[in-house]
């Protein structure tokens, strides 16, 4: 399952929302059906950004994101991501 939030950013706080990105993944990496992330910047709008997540269910997906460290640890970022439906069955993966 995979788990994509564009979030927005003003373009010159690189190092925060990274910084922020990072403690999040960190978390996510603690509990459980957690299996990987990616975060990066969009090249052609600097102030749009996402995050990718990886989980082995929406299950554990739903559950991380209702557990207490993801809710207090995450909601700096949680506050920039955009709106949207970001909750994804995986249909085809290559590599």
């Amino acid at each position: 399952m995979l788990a994509v939030n564009r979030l927005r950013a003003d373009g010159d706080a690189e190092e925060q929302i990274t910084g922020e990105l990072a403690v999040l993944i960190d978390v996510f990496m603690t509990l459980p059906g957690f299996l990987r992330a990616r975060a990066g910047r969009c090249l052609d709008e600097p102030d749009v950004w996402i995050l990718l997540t990886e989980w082995e269910s929406v299950g554990t997906y739903r559950r991380a994101l209702s557990s207490h460290a993801v809710k207090t640890t995450g909601y700096p970022v949680f506050v920039r991501i955009v709106d949207e439906p970001g909750a994804y069955d995986v249909l085809l993966a290559v590599g």
